[in-house]
């Protein structure tokens, strides 16, 4: 059968819908209970442990559990050992997943193999695609990911009145904290937006609580109790128990045993709220700041919803009346309403009808017919929202800086999509390749550290030349039904979509500080001329000028030019070298049959290119070829030519006087690599040369 599941930090559970009447209801543990901990102990035998079971080793302080695994979701450095291996978030959550499903596989005596699961809606792309591989993991199909904030729409759905209402979900749970603004139709829910933070919950306040309490038993005692991991464990679960009981009186009073001494406190309602408020205040923070991004005030707010348990705080529910001017909303439990939202959306599709049965699975318990005879209550079609803009590191207009370029903004409906062309330039004789750095997070101003997160650096590779100097590419950038990113590429002439890879970024991103320039690839050139005795008077002369205008064009910070000449002979005449005003001192000097060149055109320069070049292969080499008449040896030089280009060195050939054009056009790396020129356009025709380049 198909279930939701609320796979929380500190609490999950598993809902399904019930034949009889079309409800959705949660699969309660073997204990009864509708909530299971989010805790796992490793046994010294191998075995695994979930839920209470598990809890009862964290109060006793054992080192062989594992908690709040949630929190690291979607980071690849984190991780635990337990006997004798390895453990990600990704592996944790998977064993918390096996464990739940086959106690309620057990207890409700149905097999589970599909699922829709629940994450807090400010999850980034990491961690929802975390999310997906540990149900997968566990041997779950796992049909979406859906917000815990938009699930608990669904469950409200069961107990709407079937009126308009634009209501605000305040989601604490745990360990995270959710807000999202939602517009409920009779046959719809519309996200309009959502916020967060991932690292905010119930934790936080027991943290606040259980840190008063050590300060209190220092001062009176002059005892840390902080610096003991065991005793930590267990002011945790104090705090926890102190923190439900203020929910339901004004005090509660804690007693603490530790190295003979005993500490007594009186915690009260006030008391708490004052050590707290700051927890309380980053929610208001958010849930302002989202109103402020939907132009929205609280005036238009028809009712506020709460879920997860930590809503049951005292404080929590006086704010939100006193802003909302009336009480949160009632008949959703706060702890199931995740898993009862989850489990509708498991069995209708985007449009609120009933998902049509796969062949060899059962949409619902103990279901023999293939077409229910009833509606699920609460059933809506659904339009979710992104909870991050979607972006790429590009340089801004003014070309003086790098940005976030956004390309899907933040609360845009979803599934999204948007589609950007791309010139790229292309070469024949190596890889050609399209880079994306994709980004996720709302700031257009770059910084390093990353203020976006980098979601990598997205290659495309398979793009085929055609003989032109530029490709157009076409990169469509999307959010899925899951919100999760997806990219893709089609070169426009061919129509075929480009193989695409997500490569590592840079450890150090302080690049992106930098004037666009500094990225730019460095580029080694090699300007060779043809000094046959053809050359010499007014052609010299004209190349002498066009020459040292090509060099002109470069930026020689991250540029190196070199000079060969050749006739009968081929000499390096100039290595390479940044150095402008010694290139033209160098260039003004060039002679007819200087240092043996000879008269003739038995020579070619692509061999010496070809050593030349070897050791610079990061860069972008080039040879550019400027002749004026036919070569003895054309045959080997195309050869020699042809060896350049698998060599990664792009040839360019510019030809005037008694010049092949035929011969040209082999030579050079592609076809508009190769032109012809009057000797009166020299100049014009190089300095096109170095500015294409």
């Amino acid at each position: 059968m198909r279930v939701g599941i609320d796979l929380g930090t500190t609490y999950c559970a598993i809902a399904y819908i019930d034949p009889k009447n079309g409800q959705a209801k949660v699969i309660k543990n073997s204990e009864g209970k509708p909530i299971t901990p989010s805790v796992l102990y490793f046994g010294p035998d191998g075995s695994v442990l979930h839920g209470e079971e598990a809890k009862a080793y964290v109060e006793e302080g054992s080192e062989r559990t594992a908690n709040y695994f949630k929190y690291h979701m979607g980071d690849e450095d984190y991780c635990i050992f337990q006997n004798g291996r390895e453990y990600t978030a990704v592996d944790l959550s998977a064993e918390l997943l096996k464990g739940i499903v086959r106690e309620a596989e057990e207890v409700s005596g149905e097999n589970i193999r599909q699922a829709v699961i629940t994450v807090p809606a400010y999850f980034s792309h990491f961690q929802r695609q975390a999310t997906m591989k540990a149900g997968q993991q566990a041997g779950l199909e796992v049909l979406s990911i859906i917000s815990e904030p938009t699930a608990a729409v669904f469950a409200y759905g069961i107990h709407g009145k079937g009126t308009d209402q634009t209501v605000l979900v305040y989601d604490l749970g745990g360990g995270t904290f959710d807000v999202t603004i939602a517009r409920i139709t009779e046959d719809e829910i519309e996200v309009l937006g959502t916020d967060g933070d991932h690292q905010l919950g119930g934790k936080d306040w027991d943290d606040a609580l259980s840190n008063y309490l050590a300060d209190q038993f220092l001062e009176e005692f002059d005892i840390d109790i902080s610096a003991d991991v065991e005793m930590n464990i267990m002011m945790q679960a104090i705090a926890e128990n102190t923190k439900k009981q203020l929910s339901e009186k004004r005090s509660h009073k804690v007693t603490i045993n530790y190295q003979g001494q005993k500490g007594v406190y009186e915690v009260t309602e006030g008391k708490f709220e004052e050590i707290t408020a700051y927890n309380l205040n980053r929610t208001k923070d958010i849930i302002q700041k989202l109103l402020g991004e939907l132009g929205m005030g609280w005036g238009e707010i028809d009712g506020v919803l709460l879920v997860g348990g930590s809503t049951r705080m005292k404080q929590v529910k006086d704010y939100l009346a006193g802003m909302c001017g009336r009480p949160p909303m009632q008949g959703v439990n706060v702890d199931e309403a995740v898993a009862l939202g989850a489990a509708i959306r498991a069995n209708i599709d985007l449009d609120g009808k009933i998902a049509e049965e796969k062949a060899g699975s059962q949409l619902f318990l103990g279901a023999a017919a293939r077409k229910p005879s009833f509606s699920i209550a609460g059933a809506k079609r659904i339009r979710d929202a992104t909870a991050h803009s979607m972006g790429m590191i590009a340089v801004n207009k003014e070309g003086t800086a790098y940005v976030n370029s956004i390309m899907v903004r933040k609360n845009s409906p979803i599934p999204a999509k948007v589609t950007k062309p791309y010139e790229l330039g292309i070469s024949r004789s190596k890889e050609n390749r399209l880079e994306v750095y994709m980004l996720q997070g709302e700031e257009e101003k770059l910084a390093n550290p990353p203020n976006c997160l980098v979601l990598g650096k997205y290659v495309f590779t398979g793009i085929q030349s055609g003989g032109e100097r530029t490709e157009k590419i076409n990169v469509t950038f999307a959010y899925d039904a899951n919100n999760i990113v997806q990219v893709s590429a089609v070169q426009e002439r061919t129509g075929q979509g480009l193989s695409l890879h997500i490569e590592p970024v840079e450890e150090d991103m302080g690049w992106v500080l930098e004037p666009p320039k500094g990225r730019q690839q460095e580029m080694s050139v090699l300007l060779a001329v043809d000094l046959s005795g053809s050359m010499a008077g007014k052609r010299l002369k004209e190349a002498k000028k066009a020459a040292t205008s090509f060099v002109d064009q470069f930026d020689m910070d991250f540029t190196r030019i070199g000079l060969v000449n050749f006739s009968d002979n081929a000499i390096l005449y100039q290595p390479l070298t940044r150095d402008k005003q010694l290139l033209s001192q160098k260039i003004q000097g060039w002679e007819i049959d200087q240092g043996g060149l000879g008269y003739g055109n038995e020579a070619e320069p692509f061999a010496l290119a070809s050593s030349t070049l070897k050791g610079c292969s990061q860069d972008v080499r080039y040879v550019v070829v400027l002749t004026d008449g036919y070569w003895y040896e054309e045959e080997e030089a195309v050869l020699l030519a042809q060896k350049c280009h698998r060599e990664g060195i792009e040839v360019i050939a510019l030809g005037f006087g008694s010049a092949n054009k035929d011969f040209l056009d082999q030579i050079a790396s592609r076809k508009d690599f190769a032109s012809f020129t009057e000797l009166s356009k020299l100049e014009t025709a190089l300095t096109g040369i170095a500015r294409m380049m």
